[in-house]
């Protein structure tokens, strides 16, 4: 595989970029600073995508919604243009593109275009062919290692043991996975750290080195016992076959332990429903039903705010309420005092001043406007009728005030008759005179109950009528609205009930509100399923196991193990007589320590952790015993990839070192020196010296990985350590590589320029 060319979009500092690459040697030199690792995470992230620290820190300071580019490849034959855009947020967003270049077509491919092309993870391709600033490190991916027995063991002579091995290594790994991980690291971590804080006690314990001189004998005597019984264990592989059954047959309990766990944790989540059964419909009809419930209060809250309907209610009440509001028969006889008042003073005022015959212009234009109210207010009603308006209000309004107003017009006719027809004589004006004060009195009386002081007691008048009926309007309105917010309230108190009695039936987390109540229910059944499927899951894998290692039908075997299990039983009893030995030697430390309190407590908690990892490391022992004489078949085939590993890393240590040191490489790609006090791990010599080590051996994994297609191989400026002998050696080492392999090399310094 090789990279054609590439082009940067946006990227980290880099914007419109662009750079063709050749088949050999592309030297990419410039200055620190310019963004040369961002390119080489570039091409990284083409092929595998970002993580989300890389995502954060290539995102460019731009305001942009995606950043990214693209890079043109070649596999083979076959020539491909990868396309990516990045999101800033999150890699669900991202978009990938890959185009067959001979067809133009898009081609359905994943994430990881890595492991299509080169079969290698991300991390596994970190450890090959993308060699990073800083990062000459000599550990390789499991993957790698896989890739790296098939390609070169070419054969599967190891299988028949991988699955008696990995019987046994599956419980080895819960003890000790490697050197950081397992339960008897944690334990043993966990020791170490106790023996820190009790050095610092040491010097206060006089008779402490007796004792342990003693424990110190116990333990050669412990290591006796268990090589004696490692011997024991060594004739009872003979039976394998058998014993591979037996294993696995013990493995069960570990399915029985899944299968518990998974039980447990599907009636931990069940607590909640508190035994009721409810289906997902039901919480989803509830939650409808509290949208409702909130739509209702919202549209409550909204009515009492903006109806103005009350506010309308209260201003005509202060002017007349039920208190104050005159009956029929009332607003009759105030009617005929006024008509009457204004009858008489007409009479009054013309013989004080004989006026010409007037015109009845005032009552002819209330005729007409009377008339024009009253068309209108059948227009309304017809309108209604036919379904054009919403009611009969507005008509029936205007006719009532268009009556009013021909009342009015005829009264006025009839006052405009009397002042132009009748004559008193000098002696009724007086009489007249004292009637008119009497009916002022009563008038005035009655329209100063409505804060109505005009003398104008017929405009006084048509203020009532015109107040009565505004009152009775916003009666009937605020009646209407109270009715309409008490159907509100019965239906808000209604659904709140049913909600309330539907969501008491269960058990919740406390303060919640109705609506995470509901989410967490409908949480709860989700995961009810999930865990559901997950303990059917189990079920299914531990019955499948049981038939495909044909566990259901074992056989005991011609062979009987009863002696070499009694003399196993005996060392495990002299093992506890000496494990028990030494716990009474911690217990005499113990005694010796009684006047540090905290030392006490911390040697006891270490005795028992001691304790513990004496007996892990027995079972553990045990096992490694029956995996190392089962793996001892193996090692023939495992020295067949080491083999072609260890010739190209010579022919790459010869070129970069000047050594006769021997050294090895073992089945795990570790590599250490042959020395006269033994092999010596690389972290014993200098970082450069070190570097030089990786940097052989990472291109021997890359000949052993890749003995056909050759790929791509990336160095983001490798060699700051080195000094200048072995730079320039690297320097012409890469140079005579790039004749197999296309180097893409950066570097931002002229001494390391190729």
């Amino acid at each position: 595989m090789k990279l054609l060319s590439l082009y940067i979009d946006n990227f980290g500092k880099i914007s419109n970029y662009k750079y063709d690459f050749n088949n050999k040697l592309n030297t990419i030199y410039e200055e620190n600073g310019w963004g040369k690792t961002t390119l080489t995470v570039f091409i990284k992230g083409m092929l595998y995508g970002l993580d989300k620290t890389e995502r954060q820190k290539y995102t460019p300071w731009k305001n942009l919604t995606s950043f990214g580019g693209s890079l043109v490849i070649s596999v083979g034959k076959d020539e491909y243009r990868i396309e990516r855009s990045f999101s800033p947020k999150r890699a669900s967003l991202d978009v990938l593109k890959v185009y067959d270049l001979k067809t133009g077509l898009e081609k359905d491919f994943d994430g990881n275009l890595g492991e299509h092309f080169l079969n290698l993870n991300m991390d596994s391709f970190e450890r090959s062919v993308f060699i990073p600033e800083h990062d000459l490190s000599s550990g390789f991916g499991s993957d790698i290692e896989a890739k790296l027995a098939n390609l070169i063991g070419g054969t599967n002579d190891s299988q028949s043991f991988d699955d008696a091995i990995e019987l046994l290594k599956n419980k080895t790994h819960e003890l000790k996975l490697n050197s950081k991980k397992g339960l008897i690291i944690d334990k043993k971590k966990a020791l170490y750290d106790l023996d820190n804080e009790i050095s610092l006690g040491d010097d206060k314990i006089a008779s402490l080195p007796e004792l342990n001189k003693k424990k110190a004998l116990l333990g050669e005597e412990l290591e006796s016992i268990n090589n004696e019984r490692r011997l024991t264990s060594e004739k009872i592989v003979e039976y394998s076959k058998n014993q591979e059954k037996k294993a696995k047959l013990d493995l069960i309990t570990k399915y029985d332990d899944d299968i518990a766990i998974a039980e447990k944790n599907l009636n931990d989540n069940n607590l909640v429903f508190n035994g009721v059964e409810v289906t997902t419909d039901e919480v989803l009809d509830i939650r409808s039903k509290n949208k409702e419930l909130e739509s209702l209060r919202l549209e409550y809250e909204v009515i009492k705010k903006n109806t103005k309907v009350p506010l309308k209610y209260e201003t005509i009440t202060k002017v007349i309420n039920e208190s104050n509001y005159p009956s029929d028969e009332k607003i009759s006889y105030i009617s005929s005092k006024v008509d009457k008042y204004n009858n008489i003073k007409s009479v009054v005022d013309a013989h004080s001043v004989q006026p010409k015959k007037t015109k009845p212009i005032i009552a002819t234009t209330i005729t007409i406007f009377s008339s024009l109210l009253l068309l209108c207010g059948i227009t309304f009603i017809v309108l209604k009728i036919f379904g054009f308006y919403n009611d009969y209000i507005l008509g029936i309004a205007l006719s009532i005030g268009s009556l009013f107003g021909f009342v009015g017009a005829l009264a006025g006719f009839i006052i405009n008759n009397s002042r132009n027809q009748n004559r008193l004589v000098g002696g009724n004006v007086k009489a007249y005179d004292f009637e008119l004060r009497e009916i002022e009195v009563v008038l005035r009386e009655f329209f100063g109950k409505y804060h109505l002081y005009s003398s104008d007691f017929s405009n006084n008048l048509y203020i009532v009528r015109s107040n009565m009926e505004k009152y009775k309007e916003a009666l009937n309105e605020y009646n209407e609205v109270m009715k309409s917010n008490n159907v509100l309230e019965n239906n808000i108190k209604s659904l709140d009930n049913e909600i309330m009695h539907f969501l008491n039936q269960f058990k919740s987390s406390p303060n919640l509100t109705v609506e995470e109540r509901i989410g967490e229910l409908n949480t709860h059944l989700r995961n009810q399923k999930a865990l559901l499927n997950t303990l059917m899951e189990k079920k299914d894998a531990k019955e499948l196991y049981i038939k495909t290692n044909g566990l259901d039908n074992i056989t005991e075997s011609n062979v009987s193990v009863e002696e070499l299990n009694i003399a196993i039983e005996e060392y495990d009893n002299k093992i506890l007589e000496i494990n028990k030995a030494i716990n009474l030697i911690n217990q005499e430390i113990s005694q010796v320590e009684n006047d540090i309190s905290i030392i006490d407590d911390l040697r006891l908690e270490r005795e028992n952790l001691i304790s513990e990892i004496a007996k892990l490391e027995n079972e553990y022992r045990i096992l490694e015993l029956s995996i190392d004489y089962l793996s001892k078949s193996q090692t023939s085939l495992l020295e067949k990839y080491v083999r072609p590993m260890k010739n190209s890393v010579n022919k790459y240590v010869n070129t970069l070192l000047d050594t006769n040191n021997e050294y090895s490489i073992d089945v795990n790609f570790n590599f250490k020196f042959v020395t006269n006090e033994g092999l010596k791990d690389i972290e014993n010599y200098s970082k450069g010296y070190q570097a030089v080590i990786s940097l052989c051996m990472r291109l021997a994994l890359i000949d052993c990985l890749y003995p056909n297609e050759k790929p791509f191989v990336v160095f983001d400026d490798p060699f700051i350590n080195f000094d200048d002998n072995r730079l320039n050696l690297c320097k012409g080492l890469i140079k005579d590589i790039s004749n197999q392999y296309q180097i893409i090399y950066f570097t931002c310094h002229n001494s390391r320029k190729i």
